[in-house]
């Protein structure tokens, strides 16, 4: 009974380091290949590559594509205003001794140096900075700016103008833009006044 007892034994010791075996031989593999795991490499769609790839590049294409449109918008808005109304005829051109600009239906394309200022004369007025220049937003009241309809915020005082961005001036109350260049080229359609 004894010999047999010890022969189980055996048998059982035998069984429980094969058995051990096995199941490092399986679970290694694994933890080997954990450690070289690369998400590129991974041909399943994860959850987490939806968030962090996926998901921002798909936004920025949405942000692209509505700014797209809304320029396109704004464009076909402007050549339909200038087309409908021919019987305000060509812009009034202000005396060389003030300041003022002319009063005009389309843009108009003005020519400033560094440290002049733009603001309205009177009502609203849009403008557009072109490459190759910059400025900067002031205003007299500090939580009023101006409104950058291209990206739909508020340029406030101190703030850069972004280029070839529709600029609206609401009113005459203080606020315009300050170029920042040494000279800047601005699109301008309203009634301004340079200083």
């Amino acid at each position: 009974m004894k010999k047999h007892f010890d022969s189980s034994k055996k048998k059982t010791t035998a069984l429980i380091v094969a058995a051990v075996l096995c199941v490092i031989a399986l679970v290694f593999p694994c933890f080997v290949l954990a450690t070289d795991y690369v998400p590129e490499n991974d041909p399943l769609v994860t959850l987490s590559y939806m968030k962090d790839v996926f998901g921002p590049s798909l936004k920025q294409e949405i942000k692209d594509e509505i700014r797209a449109e809304a320029a396109a918008e704004a464009e076909k808005e402007i050549e339909k205003e200038t087309e409908t109304t021919p019987e305000q005829g060509e812009a009034e051109t202000a005396p060389d001794t003030d300041d003022t600009a002319p009063v005009n239906v389309g843009y108009a394309v003005v020519e400033l140096c560094a440290g002049q200022k733009l603001s309205s004369k009177n009502g609203t007025v849009e403008l557009i900075v072109r490459p190759g220049s910059s400025a900067v937003a002031f205003s007299e009241i500090p939580e009023n700016g101006l409104s950058d309809i291209s990206e739909m915020r508020e340029v406030l005082n101190g703030e850069e103008v972004g280029i070839n961005h529709a600029i609206i001036i609401p009113r005459n109350d203080g606020r315009g833009i300050v170029i920042t260049s040494d000279k800047a080229y601005v699109l301008v359609r309203g009634d301004y006044i340079v200083e």
